[in-house]
């Protein structure tokens, strides 16, 4: 008891602190004007703030012996931004202390976490170089593209990795930047041959000339002698040219002189630095996705920028060439509102100066796409418990109250709809069948009854607009289940089924058949099938009875394993296959496909056809089975596991021999729930009351076993009056809502219901 005790005080303790720092424990480049944030511990609890660059200070100090480190003391906000900008370069160290409110005012230290600050300048990385001459295999190019260079910046004495002249005078080097950079500094690795202690190639006496055109050159200052290498493997850059800041996109090193006096001249690696004085690091990052229609511009500031002019729009030209009209922010940061959705955005930050050499830079022009569309209802935040239950919020024709449901009518609409499954009985949300994030909502609709058709609505207290951001469209997802047997044609039919198999000693599947006397043949052209998991079948059955156990052959066409030619023997025996003789070509035919079976007294051959006319007989033909009396022929289904549905479309149906009677369609072996095909509609009321019903157009949708994207244009709803600008009530149903009529039942799930604008599609798609 005294350990549970222990574990519960250490617990509460490591809840207490704070944690998640930002900056991150051990970041690097962070801004110089970066705000301190942390997660706190417990609700209600001051934070008392050190920062500094000692560590031991910061991890000793107290606010009784602040050590000089103590930032802020009892402070309420979980961020913390220093009075003066961090100095660059610099590793600093900061704590949180949680202190909790009277009456205890415990204290509870956190730990000490550390971050580098941006440094002054930042390496050139674009760079090429061109010389006056260079010998085989030692060109220019080597010094700058960090070959010989360690993960310690040590270079080693390998020729083939530095620069060495021909020794035709003057000997000079040049680099070309990617653009005009601010330079700050270079620094030098000098030429590091084992010799060079003795034969002395590494530069000297140089001239350095900058240029931000390549014409124009100017002579650097203050340059001093470049050092003599080691000659060691361990060599580090020993030189330093301060370029104090000028503008170069062009510099030319001329070596006047070498330490040794020979004619050729070298350098192992040189690394140009530059003052960051154009805007960078965007937020939102260049090219992102899915961006709110009101947001932040974000960028981390050039070194000189006294105020940033930042110029947005949709046309990327009116961005490059400056024609918008800009806006200037005071800091590095611009709100922007009333953005459209679908909509990719253009945006550039010049940073303006005021005493600088160049009054201001241009930035590179970034881009960023909004999000296509704002959520109604994703069904994520609903629970098992009250108030949070989804038919408490999408009202059905059960009503509720604030225990469970009650049929009939507790503040329910009337119709035959039920969302969302009993709370008491486990999951209120569907979990499994969900098209985005973890809950969708299953909506039952049984048309049989009066009124005819089902429908559930949800009410908002505060009108909403569905009018921002140029909306035009509205979104929702919503999935079926598989119907029983649907008719297209006389001879193409849709059909879903579930079911452990047709397989071992009893069957489990749906089969739709006629009656068959005597021989006969069943031909049909699979043209798909819905995979649900491995093993899914579909095809022709001739059957002796309805009984799960009953004899049969069959031939279908799978997913996985191509064709198949299955049977039975003997009634309550395990079921037998080909799979032992079956051929690769068999093994490989995919939907779609034709099978054919066919009866010729206890003999039961199978076949299958590329093209309905040429047919090959698979080898296991024939098998021998005895049937008695009136027997069944027809179509097949197995989804191969009891908690999955699958459905699959059949064409091309025709059936020789006696062949008499209607469809009959069976659930061999188990229960198979599945849909009936019913109208799904969408209506609007706005808060005047106008309301406008829309029927999905295609009447299978109730019986698709893949989410369907429904999109509804938003004028569908406007040409008939109704003021999306302010729409009140939501409506899903099933069924003829001016004119219900007896239908048929199942269950749908919808999900992500938005509205907003879908990006065009590209030309061609």
């Amino acid at each position: 008891m005294f350990l549970n005790a222990v574990k519960y005080m250490l617990g509460l303790e490591m809840n207490a602190i704070a944690v998640t720092p930002s900056p991150a424990d051990k970041a690097t480049d962070v801004p110089s004007d970066a705000v301190l944030s942390w997660k706190p511990g417990l609700p209600g609890q001051k934070h008392d703030v050190y920062l500094g660059t000692s560590v031991d200070d910061v991890n000793a100090a107290t606010v009784a012996n602040p050590m000089g480190v103590l930032a802020a003391a009892g402070r309420d906000a979980n961020t913390f931004e220093p009075a003066d900008p961090l100095v660059y370069g610099k590793t600093y160290y900061w704590r949180i202390d949680e202190v909790n409110t009277t009456p205890d005012a415990t204290l509870f230290k956190g730990k000490t976490w550390a971050f580098t600050v941006e440094p002054f300048s930042y390496p050139i990385k674009n760079v090429t170089a061109t010389a006056s001459s260079a010998q085989p295999e030692m060109g220019p190019e080597n010094t700058v593209n960090g070959s010989g260079l360690n993960a310690s910046d040590q270079h080693s004495t390998d020729g083939s990795q530095m620069w060495l002249s021909a020794g035709v005078q003057p000997n000079w080097i040049q680099y070309e930047f990617d653009s005009i950079y601010k330079v700050d500094e270079l620094w030098v690795w000098n030429s590091n041959l084992q010799v060079e202690t003795i034969s002395g190639f590494g530069a000297k006496d140089v001239m350095v000339e900058y240029s931000v055109d390549g014409s124009t050159w100017t002579v650097l200052a203050g340059v001093p002698e470049f050092t003599r290498a080691s000659g060691s493997p361990d060599y580090v850059h020993d030189t330093t040219v301060d370029f104090g800041g000028v503008l170069a996109k062009y510099v030319k090193l001329t070596i006047n002189s070498t330490w040794g006096g020979a004619p050729q001249a070298g350098l192992s690696e040189v690394r140009f630095f530059y003052v960051p004085v154009q805007a960078r690091e965007p937020q939102p990052a260049a090219d992102a996705t899915g961006q709110e229609l009101d947001l932040t511009l974000n960028w981390r500031p050039g070194r000189e920028a006294a105020s940033h002019k930042v110029y947005l729009n949709s046309d990327s030209d009116a961005v490059v060439n400056g024609t918008v009209p800009a806006k200037t922010a005071s800091t590095h940061s611009l709100d922007v509102t009333a953005l459209e959705f679908g909509t990719t955005y253009y945006w550039r930050v010049d940073e303006v100066n005021d005493a600088a050499a160049v009054a201001s830079w241009q930035g590179d022009v970034w881009a960023f796409t909004t999000k296509e569309y704002a959520v109604v209802d994703d069904f994520e935040s609903y629970t098992n418990e009250s108030p949070n239950r989804v038919f408490q919020t999408w009202i059905d024709g059960w009503g509720f109250s604030e225990d469970s449901f009650f049929p009939g009518g507790n503040q329910g609409n009337g119709t035959t709809a039920a969302v969302g499954y009993d709370p008491l009985a486990g999951n209120i949300m569907e979990k499994t069948v969900v098209h985005g994030g973890t809950q969708a909502m299953p909506f039952d609709y049984n048309n049989t009854l009066q009124p005819y058709y089902a429908e559930a609505e949800r009410t908002w207290t505060t009108p909403q607009d569905w009018t921002i951001g140029g909306a035009d469209t509205l979104s929702l997802f919503v999935r079926g289940r598989a119907p029983s047997f649907v008719e297209k044609s006389s001879s193409s039919f849709l059909m879903g089924g579930g079911g452990t198999d047709i397989w071992n000693s009893a069957d489990q599947f749906r089969f739709a058949s006629k009656r068959l006397s005597g021989n006969g043949t069943i031909i049909a052209r699979v043209e798909s099938i819905e995979r649900a998991v491995d093993g899914v079948k579909a095809g022709v059955m001739i059957r002796e009875s309805l009984d799960p156990g009953s004899r049969f052959a069959a031939v279908y066409i799978t997913p996985d394993y191509g064709c198949r030619f299955q049977a039975r023997a003997m009634t309550g025996t395990a079921a037998t296959s080909d799979s032992a003789v079956a051929t690769p070509e068999q093994i490989a035919i995919k939907a779609p496909y034709w099978v054919k079976l066919e009866r010729t007294g206890d003999d039961f051959k199978a076949y299958y056809s590329a093209d309905g006319s040429t047919w090959t007989a698979m080898i296991w033909n024939p098998q021998t089975i005895t049937m008695t009396g009136d027997i069944y022929i027809g179509l097949a289904l197995s989804s191969h596991t009891a908690t999955a549905q699958t459905s699959a479309e059949f064409s091309g149906v025709s059936m020789t021999g006696n062949v008499t009677g209607p469809w009959e369609v069976t659930e061999v072996g188990v229960a198979q729930p599945s849909n009936d095909l019913g109208q799904l509609y969408v209506a609007i009321q706005d808060g005047a009351g106008h309301v406008r019903v829309v029927n999905h157009p295609d009447p299978q949708v109730t019986v698709a076993l893949t989410w369907q994207q429904w999109t509804i244009p938003l004028k569908e709803f406007t040409s008939a009056g109704v003021n999306l600008a302010s729409v009140k009530k939501m409506f899903i149903g099933v069924g003829d809502r001016s004119n219900p009529t007896p239908g048929g039942a199942g269950r749908l799930y919808i999900d992500d219901i938005e509205f907003g604008r879908p990006m065009p599609q590209p030309a061609g798609q």
